[in-house]
């Protein structure tokens, strides 16, 4: 029995039905003219240790820890996001310094959730940045009167002779 489709047509996955819709393509990246937008008011509460609780966000009350106030753009990425963090607490220039970052907000039925985006490190020293230092502020949907919430967790000297103990227990050099 002979073959009864065209040469042409694919087979399998790459098979489109006639009457299906067009493949999108991701919308292009805007680009922020910095010079002629205006920034935005971006609130980062920053806590040691740990993130804050959730139950420390109300729509009336925030938490009481340090607080910091920063301008920025949409096109803001974690790592721009880091070193202005830095540049405004000296406890987050320390080496081997991490920096775990959530966005706060109201989801849909009002209440507050709060998601953590990335995890990055004080200190650039890869050649290539990672994914998460990519990310930007509008990739990760923030809105303006969103919250940021940044935990700092500081490298552990448990090791034998004042060694550095790594994220997940091994030693570091």
């Amino acid at each position: 029995m002979a073959d009864a489709r065209s040469p042409r047509q694919k087979r399998g996955r790459d098979a489109r039905r006639d009457d299906s819709p067009p493949r999108r393509r991701p919308p292009p990246k805007q680009i922020v003219d910095r010079t002629t937008e205006c920034p935005f008011l971006l609130r980062v509460f920053c806590k040691r240790d740990g993130h804050n609780k959730i139950e420390h966000y109300t729509p009336t009350t925030v938490p009481d820890c340090e607080e910091l106030q920063l301008y920025t753009w949409p096109d803001c990425s974690l790592r721009e996001l880091t070193d202005l963090v830095k540049h405004a607490l000296s406890d987050a220039r320390r080496p081997r310094c991490r920096l775990s970052f959530a966005v706060v907000y109201p989801d849909k039925k009002g209440q507050t959730a709060m998601k953590e985006v990335g995890l990055i490190w004080s200190t650039n020293t890869a050649r290539s940045a990672p994914e998460a230092e990519r990310k930007t502020l509008r990739d990760l949907r923030f809105q303006t009167g969103d919250f940021i919430d940044c935990a700092i967790h500081f490298p552990k000297i448990n090791g034998p002779g004042g060694q550095y103990v790594g994220p997940w227990g091994q030693l570091e050099p």
